[in-house]
C-alpha cells in the first residue's frame, strides 16, 4: 500500500493571496471585502458590473477566479464543489489571457498562478487523509469516494497537473474501479512526453483487471517501442498473450527474452510458470469430459436404436478431443518442465520453481489416474497407475523441497497431505495436513 501510495505527498500552498493586492478602483475593493466576509453574491454582482464596463481589463475575471475559489473551499460534500471550480478555471484562464496582452501588469497578473496552486493544492492535499490516515478512513463508509472527489476538483482547477491523474488513478486502483483507473491514467499519460515504463505497466494492468487483455496489448507493444529492454513490460506482454489465448505469441515473447539473456533464471521460471498455468486449463478439461464419458455410458446402457447410436457418437467425439488435449498437455509439460528445470539450474534454491514442478508431476499424474479408471484393459490400467504414482513420488520430493525452502507455505503442505494419503503413507499426511492448518 505504500508503494502504491508513493505519489499521495502534499503539495505547496500559497497564502496572503486575498490581501496581497491593492487597488484603487471603489468596486473591486468593495469585491474584496465581500470575498473577505464571505458575502459572494454581492462579490459576484460587483465584479460582474465591473467587467461589463471593462472587459479587457483582467482583474475583474482575477476576482471572480478568487471568489469561485473562496466560495469552493465552503460546499461540502466536496463533490458539489465542481460547478464552481469550473468556474473559476473559466475566470482565471480569462484573466491571464486578458493581463497578458497589455503591457503595464497589474499585482494580481503575478498571483494568477499562485491563485491556480492554491485553488488546487487545497483539493489535492484534502484527499490524502481519505486515502492514507486510518482513522479517518474508519470513520466514514466510503472514504475513497471522499478522496476522488477532491482530486476530481483539484484536476478541474490545473488540469495540467499530472500529480492529480496519477494519485486519481491509484486510488480508483484502490476502490476497484480499474476501468476508471486506466481512463485517467491514460489522460495522464497524454499530458506527458512520453510517459514512463511504468505507466505503461500499470494500465495494461488496469485492462487487464477489466477483461480488456486485447487493450493491454496494445499499451504493452507501445511502451515497448519505448522502452524495448523493459523485462516487466515483455513478461505482462506475454501473461496477456496467454489471457486472449495466444500462446504462441507469449512463447515467442519470452523466448526473445531468454535469448537476450539466457542465464537469467527469472525469465526461465516465468516461462515455466506461464506455460504450466496454461496446462493447468488442458488437465482440468480433460478431467470434465471423463466426467462427462461416465454419464453417457451409464445413459447408454439404458439406451437403444437413435438414442444409442447418439450417445455413442458423443462419447466418440468427446474421446478425441481427451486425445487432442492430451497430446497438447503433454508438450505444454515438457515445455514447462524443461524451463523449471533450467531455473534450479541456474537458481538451486528457488521455492518457486520446486513448488511449480510439484504442480506439474501432480497434474499429470491426475491425467493419468484418470485415463487408468476409464480403460477396460486391467494391464493398461496398472501401467498408467504405476506411472501416475511414480509422478506423485517426483511431485512429493518437489513438493518436500519447497516446504524445507520455505515451512510456512500452506499450500505446498496441503498438497503433500494430498499425494501422503494417495500414497498411503498415514504418519507423513498426518503431519503435513497439521502443517497446511488444518
Amino acid at each position: 500500500m505504500k508503494k502504491l501510495l508513493s505519489n499521495l505527498i502534499p503539495v505547496l500552498l500559497f497564502f496572503g493571496i486575498l490581501s496581497g493586492c491593492e487597488t484603487t478602483d471603489p468596486v473591486i475593493d468593495e469585491a474584496q471585502l465581500n470575498i473577505y466576509t464571505q458575502n459572494y453574491d454581492s462579490a459576484h454582482a460587483s465584479l460582474d458590473r465591473f467587467i461589463e464596463q471593462n472587459p479587457n481589463n483582467g482583474i475583474g475575471y482575477y476576482y471572480k477566479a478568487l471568489a469561485y475559489s473562496q466560495q469552493a473551499a465552503n460546499i461540502q460534500p466536496p463533490s458539489d464543489r465542481k460547478p464552481y471550480y469550473r468556474d473559476f478555471r473559466e475566470s482565471i484562464v480569462k484573466s491571464r489571457d486578458l493581463f497578458e496582452d497589455v503591457e503595464e501588469k497589474p499585482d494580481e497578473a503575478a498571483e494568477v498562478d499562485n491563485l491556480i496552486l492554491n485553488a488546487w493544492g487545497r483539493e489535492h492535499n484534502a484527499s490524502l487523509e481519505y486515502a492514507t490516515n486510518d482513522s479517518v478512513m474508519a470513520s466514514m463508509e466510503e472514504p475513497l469516494k471522499v478522496a476522488v472527489a477532491h482530486l476530481e476538483n483539484a484536476i478541474i482547477v490545473n488540469p495540467d497537473s499530472t500529480l492529480s491523474y496519477d494519485v486519481l488513478s491509484q486510488i480508483h486502483y484502490m476502490d476497484g474501479n480499474f476501468e476508471a483507473a486506466a481512463e485517467v491514467l491514460a489522460e495522464s499519460m497524454e499530458l506527458k512526453n512520453p510517459p514512463p515504463a511504468e505507466d505503461y505497466d500499470r494500465i495494461a494492468a488496469f485492462y487487464a483487471q477489466t477483461g480488456k487483455n486485447e487493450k493491454a496489448i496494445d499499451m504493452l507493444q507501445e511502451g515497448l517501442e519505448l522502452y524495448p529492454d523493459s523485462v516487466s513490460l515483455t513478461q505482462k506482454l506475454a501473461d496477456n498473450y496467454m489471457n486472449v489465448g495466444e500462446r504462441g505469441r507469449a512463447i515467442e515473447v519470452l523466448e526473445e527474452l531468454i535469448a537476450s539473456d539466457p542465464d537469467n533464471p527469472q525469465y526461465h521460471l516465468v516461462l515455466g510458470t506461464i506455460i504450466l498455468t496454461e496446462t493447468e486449463g488442458f488437465t482440468q478439461r480433460i478431467s470434465e469430459i471423463y466426467d462427462e464419458i461416465y454419464d453417457l455410458r451409464s445413459e447408454l446402457r439404458n439406451a437403444s436404436g437413435s438414442k444409442a447410436n447418439d450417445l455413442e457418437n458423443q462419447i466418440e467425439t468427446l474421446e478425441e478431443e481427451i486425445d487432442e488435449r492430451l497430446a497438447q498437455t503433454n508438450e505444454l509439460n515438457d515445455l514447462a518442465e524443461k524451463e523449471l528445470l533450467r531455473t534450479l539450474e541456474l537458481r538451486p534454491d528457488d521455492e518457486t520453481a520446486y513448488n511449480a514442478l510439484g504442480v506439474l508431476y501432480q497434474n499429470r499424474a491426475a491425467v493419468l489416474f484418470g485415463q487408468r479408471n476409464y480403460t477396460d484393459d486391467i494391464d493398461l490400467a496398472d501401467q498408467y497407475d504405476a506411472e501416475a504414482k511414480a509422478l506423485l513420488q517426483k511431485a512429493m520430493e518437489n513438493y518436500e523441497k519447497t516446504v524445507e525452502l520455505n515451512p510456512e507455505n500452506k499450500g505446498a503442505w496441503q498438497s503433500l497431505a494430498n499425494i501422503y494419503i494417495t500414497l498411503d503413507m498415514q504418519d507423513k499426511y498426518e503431519e503435513a495436513i497439521e502443517k497446511a492448518g488444518n
